[in-house]
């Protein structure tokens, strides 16, 4: 009785409204609740599921609301989280017209919006500060997954805007998220931020077992289990016959999870995409060899809507009618999305969700289940022991389950144990290490004026690219050598002033504006200045014309291609025809053309080629290699899309851009600057349209926003308010949309209820 008493009152102290709700917080949700409202620079660290997030987009909201301007940036790493904060920002804030909720990071004219919230990965908040406007001051700025500003290049753009934003305003809330971090207070030293003040706990609101399955010796049936205790102690719980034998390595992982996790939702980690997608088609074979039959229902729904909106032929539009499905951050957002809906739906929706990394970064989708049997990624490279900690952290449902169970197959196998013990993420300045590991390498390269190629096989290349390419930058921002200083502390002063010496050097060789050197150092200087040198001799050519890009629906045949093939060549150093091979499917994305006929179009190429290239073996008497499989090839696609057109080609299209406009004017030809299409913007959002863009504006995915353009009155493009309007007087009945996107449209709130009647 006394406990109960104790409960009820701690429930009752801890109750706040939200909205028109109550919500009983934990001790910690509360802690961190009362502390939001008076701290300028705070960490939040706690364990997945402990409702940071949450918390923190209710602050968000509230200052939107209450504000009379109001200018905030919330930073995601991936677009998978992404895509979920800017949904459940946008849903809470459905009812007041007046705020922008926004993933694109373009401005809008404050009289219009004066309150504007922007939710972006790194590289797009990178693109909004170098806008033109250089007063943009932030009144809040959130940076989820905050141990992401130790990751290598992408934690460097992090980092640098953060340094940024820092210098444009003293008075910027800055809160930083992460799921266990140490160390986040001296980075935020190198930011500007000495104050920082720490929210943090150890302790999760739902529990896990940790349990580790052994295949017993010569007993190929039969697995041993135990549990992981504190200190990383052993407490057997006995063995387990199984139904089939585990003596087939490649399976074992989906043999286990149907033996031990049916029910509640279980996870599986793989160490890529093409893992995830072998790992699901094992879990169906067994399940189809166990009698199972396809589930009608939603799963219905969500194998047709594949089906219609990726390919038809899509191998995951079979499996979901079982139950299973892989996910990873390359597929298209709303299909994603769609199969994290399907997984949360308990009883009728999916039970076997097969996962990369993707899933450790941030995104909400706690099932009762999890099973690892790796501490790798990739091909073969280790896993950071606080990201498995964090994928396991998925283990266990708030509100639903009291404990979640981490299944660790042949764990004692592994090289290494790092479930044994808690390991929090140990955060350092990816900035800060590299200048200090590879400064010599940095300078050597600069001093050279020729940087080295980005190989997969060597990552500290990348590393030494993205250094020279910052301190270029910082040469250029006339701070070179209180900005090294202040990010590499103790250092030597002879290493600080070489680098500043042949950072300065370089700077001053390349001679470009310095906005274009301070705003597009992701790319290699040296060759920014042969691309300029390429334009102007392209402009004494009398070819002008050639070099003004345009809406890709308005484009000649071959436009872009060539342009892509002479940006690579020129800034890169690459062939031409790898601009060209990705060009093609780059225009596709920019025109908006629905996946079915984007992949078909990428397919019959990829199939044409392979054709070409096997009669060539035969006529030279080798054996032609294996055709790729039809889901292969879309899961080519959706890579090019994801690393090449959407990350490579969006930094290369803007510096492009930024080069162009400065050559026009620089040669008298400022009359065409107008003209200039911003394919750099298409590239991202895969519209190219002001339709399109307006509804992507709003919240929804490209495959939504492409199906509703097309429902959409010809008589010239919408605005975002305008959009807005017609989704709310839309017949949501009679336009045959599929039930996943009239899901998408009620869960931000842009259709009007009665319609779901």
């Amino acid at each position: 009785m006394l406990g109960l008493i104790n409960r009820r009152v701690s429930e009752k102290l801890n109750t706040v409204a939200f909205g028109d709700e109550s919500r009983a917080l934990t001790a910690y949700q509360k802690r961190v609740w009362n502390s939001l409202h008076k701290t300028r620079a705070a960490v939040i660290s706690a364990p997945t599921s402990a409702g940071k997030s949450f918390l923190v987009v209710e602050h968000l909201c509230r200052l939107a609301e209450k504000a009379g301007r109001f200018v905030a940036a919330y930073v995601t790493p991936t677009r998978a989280l992404l895509s979920e904060v800017h949904q459940k920002v946008q849903a809470r804030l459905k009812d007041r017209p007046d705020v922008r909720v926004s993933a694109i990071p373009t401005l809008e004219e404050e009289h219009t919006y004066p309150t504007q919230i922007f939710v972006l990965t790194q590289e797009r908040l990178s693109t909004l500060l170098s806008t033109g406007a250089n007063d943009l001051a932030f009144d809040l700025l959130v940076v989820d997954e905050a141990q992401n500003i130790a990751d290598g290049s992408r934690g460097m753009i992090l980092q640098d805007c953060l340094e940024r934003i820092a210098e444009r305003s003293n008075k910027t809330q800055v809160i930083l998220l992460a799921p266990g971090a140490i160390g986040m207070p001296e980075v935020a030293k190198t930011f500007g931020i000495s104050d920082l003040a720490s929210l943090s706990t150890q302790l999760s609101p739902v529990q896990q077992n940790r349990i580790v399955l052994t295949k017993v010796s010569r007993k190929p049936r039969e697995l041993a289990l135990s549990v992981i205790g504190r200190e990383g102690t052993r407490h057997q719980l006995g063995k387990l016959e199984l139904a089939q034998s585990l003596n087939e390595v490649k399976s074992r992982l989906a043999l286990v999870a149907v033996e031990l996790g049916g029910d509640g939702g279980s996870l599986l980690y793989e160490t890529g995409p093409r893992e995830a997608e072998k790992a699901a088609e094992c879990l169906v074979e067994l399940l189809k060899a166990r009698g199972a039959e396809p589930s009608p229902g939603p799963l219905d729904e969500l194998s047709k809507f594949i089906k219609e909106h990726v390919h038809p032929d899509y191998q995951l539009a079979e499996m979901v009618r079982y139950g299973v499905a892989y996910h990873y951050g390359r597929m298209p957002s709303l299909l994603r999305e769609a199969i994290e809906t399907a997984f949360k739906q308990d009883k009728v929706g999916i039970r076997y969700l097969v996962c990369t990394t993707t899933l450790a970064q941030g995104v909400n989708l706690p099932a009762r289940n999890v099973f690892i049997d790796t501490p790798k990624y990739g091909q073969g490279k280790p896993l950071n022991p606080a990201l498995l900690w964090n994928f396991a952290g998925r283990a266990g449902r708030l509100n639903q389950d009291v404990v979640g169970n981490v299944f660790l197959l042949d764990y004692e196998q592994w090289e290494s144990r790092p479930m044994d013990k808690f390991v929090p993420f140990n955060v350092k300045s990816a900035t800060a290490v590299t200048l200090l590991t590879l400064g010599g390498r940095i300078a050597e390269a600069l001093n050279a004026r020729v940087l080295p190629k980005a190989l997969q096989s060597d990552p500290d290349t990348g590393l030494v690219r993205s250094g020279a390419g910052l301190l270029v930058a910082h040469a250029a921002r006339k701070d070179i050598q209180g900005y090294l200083r202040g990010v590499m502390g103790t250092a030597p002063a002879q290493e600080v002033d070489a680098l500043a010496k042949a950072a300065t050097a370089a700077y001053q060789e390349i001679d470009l504006p310095d906005h274009i050197l301070a705003d597009n150092w992701t790319i290699d200087p040296f060759g920014l200045r042969r691309l300029y040198d390429n334009l102007l001799e392209k402009i004494d050519e009398g070819r002008i014309y050639d070099l003004l890009p345009m809406n890709p629906k308005d484009a000649p045949k071959g436009f872009y291609e060539s342009l892509f093939g002479r940006i690579v060549e020129q800034v890169n150093g690459e062939s031409r025809r790898f601009g060209a091979l990705a060009g093609r499917l780059a225009v596709d994305w920019m025109k908006g053309i629905p996946y079915p006929e984007m992949l078909g179009r990428w397919i019959s190429r990829r199939r044409w080629s392979e054709r070409k290239k096997a009669e060539q073996a035969l006529e030279e008497g080798k054996t032609p290699s294996k055709p790729k499989t039809l889901d292969a090839l879309i899961a080519d696609a959706f890579d090019l899309i994801e690393e090449t057109v959407r990350f490579q080609f969006v930094q290369l299209g803007k510096a492009y851009r930024d080069l162009l406009l400065h050559v026009l004017r620089q040669t008298g030809n400022s009359d065409l600057v107008p003209k200039i299409f911003d394919f750099a913007l298409a590239l991202e959002l895969g519209i190219s349209s002001k339709t399109g863009t307006a509804y992507v504006e709003l919240g929804l995915s490209r495959i939504a926003a492409s199906a509703l353009e097309r429902l959409s009155p010809t008589d010239g493009p919408l605005t975002v308010e305008a959009a807005r309007q017609l989704l709310r007087e839309l017949n949501i009945e009679s336009t045959n949309l599929s039930p996943i996107i009239v899901t998408e449209l009620r869960r931000l709130g842009l259709v009007k209820t009665e319609t779901y009647a």
